[in-house]
């Protein structure tokens, strides 16, 4: 038997540390300095995720902000904020205290609202009210009821009445559903949380580039985008007005929809939105370079042959042919990698790559500098060189593609939010109870309530009945 004991009293304590635990993890969780922590830590973040454009490239951010700042971004997953593990805690942090604040406060509140026992209230209740008034009214008090609640009625409030025989007690209320402003604006807030995370896993923010002429495929979907044309318009003044692209939707092999887009007008289709949301120099491509030979005895090269890009392009008086297959705006080279790479978008160091072919047979694959020319020989075992004279860039237009699922869960949000609001700031819940007594030659009645807002309404509501009960002393 004392064994059992203690095994129960064990268990007992066990059962108590996991209650005092969860009392713990919901007391932390109803709190409103939490709300308001976890409100102003969104409002900051946020301001890092509208300053660091999401969703770029590397190079672009390398290009912003350097090398350093761009490792802090991308280990802090600031270009792609709203998809990042700790913004989406914060989130569901979020979600959970207005979840407990709802559970905690929400019952009460519905189990008053609904409880009209009128007949228990105390006499001297009315008289504890800042707005309570008594008076006399010469009729019977079967009578003096019947006035008071015509007159509640006709100022829509809900009435309802006990008692008899000589002494009447009366329940009035209006605008109780005001009371629930808060809790639907606490549902709208659940609402727009889960359309955000909704659109956090099953949507995507991406940013493409596309040349004129290419296309991409849209990610998760069957279908391409084609851009058909690109554009820039001026001012007079010779800055730029507005940029421009023509796109094609291409589905199944067919082109389905084609449209002009800019800055404030995209492209939706099948739910997926394209922005223009920038345009550039590709640090990755060129329209052409062009090259030329140079005997490695003597410093000037021979004329200069304009290479297009992927184009394969015989240069006069020799055996040799080139072809463009790469370029990098601002070289750099990785060793651990063995990778070359664009430091930034800027042609600070610009170098093409090519195959240079002696009849059909390719012979090398060298970088060549715009800046450094022959620093490193291009054709082995010649006594010709080649040397890279120029180029033009391409230009390039850039996409953003966004597909958020949950934007239609957070519109419904916004507007339960606005009713919400209209509840909470325009509804005002009015409570009066009233007693109406037989004291012989007439009868008393007493009345007295309360209003959780705008108290000049109430008192002038409240003057309006008293002077109809007590209009009809002569009937």
């Amino acid at each position: 038997m004392p064994e059992k004991a203690k095994e129960a009293a064990g268990e007992a304590q066990i059962k108590a540390r996991w209650r005092a635990a969860g009392s713990k993890v919901w007391y932390f969780f109803n709190s409103l300095k939490l709300t308001l922590s976890i409100l102003i830590t969104l409002a900051i973040v946020s301001i890092f995720g509208t300053v660091v454009e999401q969703n770029l490239p590397i190079e672009d951010y390398l290009s912003n902000y350097g090398e350093k700042w761009t490792k802090a971004i991308l280990y802090l997953r600031l270009n792609d904020m709203y998809h990042s593990y700790w913004f989406t805690a914060l989130l569901a942090m979020l979600a959970t205290n207005i979840i407990v604040c709802t559970f905690e406060r929400f019952p009460p509140k519905w189990k008053s609202l609904l409880n009209h026992k009128s007949e228990k209230f105390d006499s001297k209740l009315i008289e504890k009210f800042t707005n309570h008034q008594t008076f006399s009214v010469a009729a019977a008090p079967d009578a003096v009821k019947e006035r008071v609640v015509s007159a509640f009625k006709k100022k829509r409030y809900g009435i309802i009445s006990s008692g008899g025989d000589g002494e009447w007690r009366l329940y009035a209320w209006k605008g109780r559903i005001g009371r629930l402003g808060s809790d639907m604006t606490h549902i709208s807030l659940l609402l727009i949380l889960l359309g955000a995370i909704v659109g956090s896993f099953a949507g995507y923010k991406d940013f493409r580039a596309i040349f004129v002429g290419g296309d991409v495929t849209v990610p998760n979907e069957g279908f391409k985008l084609k851009l058909d044309k690109f554009w820039i318009d001026y001012y007079d003044s010779g800055q730029i007005k507005q940029y421009n692209s023509l796109v094609t939707v291409i589905e199944g092999g067919k082109e389905v929809l084609q449209k002009q887009i800019w800055v404030n007008e995209p492209l939706y289709y099948k739910g997926i939105r394209f922005y223009q949301s920038s345009y550039g120099t590709a640090w990755n491509r060129v329209e052409e370079a062009q090259v030329a030979l140079k005997l490695k005895n003597r410093d000037n090269p021979g004329d200069p042959v304009a290479v297009k890009w992927q184009e394969l392009k015989a240069m006069p008086g020799s055996p040799y042919s080139v072809k463009l297959v790469s370029y990098s705006a601002d070289f750099a080279y990785d060793e651990k990698t063995n990778t070359v790479f664009s430091k930034s978008a800027e042609a600070n160091n610009p170098a093409v790559q090519l195959e240079i072919y002696n009849g059909e047979k390719l012979v090398s694959t060298p970088w060549l500098f715009l800046k450094y020319p022959g620093i490193f020989p291009a054709i082995p075992n010649s006594d010709v060189d080649m040397v890279f004279l120029d180029f033009r860039g391409t230009m390039y237009s850039g996409l953003s593609i966004n597909k958020d699922p949950g934007t239609n869960i957070v519109w419904a949000g916004t507007i339960v939010m606005g009713f919400g609001f209209i509840l909470a700031f325009f509804v005002y819940h009015r409570r009066v109870w009233i007693i109406v007594r037989n004291t012989g030659r007439s009868s008393e009645v007493k009345l007295g309530g309360t209003i959780n807002k705008n108290n000049f309404v109430f008192e002038k509501e409240l003057k309006e009945i008293v002077e109809a009960v007590s209009a009809s002393k002569g009937e």
